[in-house]
């Protein structure tokens, strides 16, 4: 071998060297910030070996019309029948948590035609149409603020859901505002502990004014919205229905939950549950309070990431891809690609960006 083929060789044994001494070094200054983490095992599947505080559980709503009056001291109170009693109507809890939808909350198909007759305000309400809310206040007439106060938040939601929910053109969401709990639970029989109540398959929600009335109903609109866009026989997966809406919520209502924050830092600590278990959870009856917390804000955080990673349409596609049926490995690769071809690789991604932000983008 001639001297200049040595001194070839010899060069580009050096770049290759110094390349790879510098991989070496960004690559470990950037793992070293992602520590091991634990998983802890599904608390769904069995019941926590040690003694936590335990989700009250409240009893099943009874609808209790109330009694009869003189017709001729008070007018008919046919206003009642707004609520129905059964599985449709969701209490919502006056409580920092917010509550599970069940299976068969889920509204149905939007995009029937509507008979658009309202209906008729109850007594002592004002009713007031806008773009995009029939709206009943208690009192002579229903405030300006109320109804920009509502289609501001519509506004803000549709940033995030506007192709999830093009009904919205041309179809209303009824509101009934009430000044007082007592007036809400006279107009609704619902039970004490209720702050609100929302029927999804009729587009109805019911609050009363409190410091928690503007997260329902950015929370309960968002379920309207983006529920809708699956079909009764395949609802959204509950992780991301509740992840949305705690996403819609804190984002774009302004009104993030108390306990988000300190579940947030948990997680970036190591807690939490493997994706393969979140999105197999269709119930949260049995879980604990510390863990039905953790998993609305892992939700949250996921559907964060996924809406963050990647510009465009991507999780509409993967929605989209889930609502036809597809896997959830399969949706996911489908809308962003390689590497995520499986929850393990989004779990890892997920997981580095908590860490760093710099897959999304984000720090929190």
């Amino acid at each position: 071998m001639d001297i200049l083929a040595k001194l070839r060789l010899a060069f580009w044994g050096l770049v290759i060297g110094l390349w790879g001494l510098f991989m070496y070094q960004y690559m470990d200054e950037d793992m070293s910030a992602l520590k091991r983490f634990k998983v802890g095992k599904n608390p769904f599947s069995s019941k926590p070996a040690y003694d936590k505080p335990v989700l009250k559980k409240y009893p099943a709503p009874v609808y209790n019309p109330p009694p009869q009056v003189p017709t001729a001291t008070v007018p008919p109170q046919s206003s009642l029948s707004l609520v129905r009693p059964g599985a449709d109507i969701k209490d919502i809890a006056s409580t920092p948590l917010i509550p599970e939808h069940a299976r068969e909350d889920k509204p149905v198909d939007m995009r029937l035609d509507e008979r658009d007759k309202h209906p008729a305000a109850p007594p002592g309400f004002a009713m007031k149409e806008t773009r995009h809310f029939v709206i009943y206040e208690e009192g002579e007439e229903v405030t300006d603020e109320l109804a920009a106060t509502l289609e501001e938040l519509h506004g803000n939601i549709m940033l995030d859901l506007v192709a999830f929910s093009p009904w919205t053109r041309e179809k209303k969401v009824y509101i009934y505002y009430s000044q007082s709990g007592a007036t809400y639970r006279r107009l609704t029989g619902r039970p004490e502990w209720s702050g609100g109540a929302a029927s999804l398959s009729e587009r109805k929600i019911y609050v009363y004014r409190s410091d928690e009335a503007f997260g329902i109903l950015a929370h309960e609109l968002t379920h309207i919205y983006f529920d809708s866009f699956f079909p009764a026989a395949a609802p959204s997966p509950l992780w991301l229905s509740e992840g949305v809406a705690t996403y819609v919520q804190s984002e774009r209502g302004l009104s993030t939950p108390n306990w988000l924050d300190q579940n947030l830092k948990r997680l970036e600590g190591g807690s939490g549950f493997k994706l393969a278990d979140l999105v197999r959870i269709e119930s949260m009856s049995d879980a604990d309070e510390d863990n039905v917390r953790l998993w609305y804000a892992q939700s949250y955080s996921v559907v964060r990431f996924l809406m963050k990673m990647k510009a465009g349409e991507a999780f509409y596609v993967f929605c989209k891809e889930l609502r036809d049926g597809k896997p959830a490995n399969q949706a996911l690769y489908r809308a962003y690609g390689m590497p995520y071809n499986k929850l393990s690789s989004l779990e890892y991604a997920w997981r580095y960006d908590l860490k760093t932000g710099k897959i999304s983008g984000m720090n929190r």
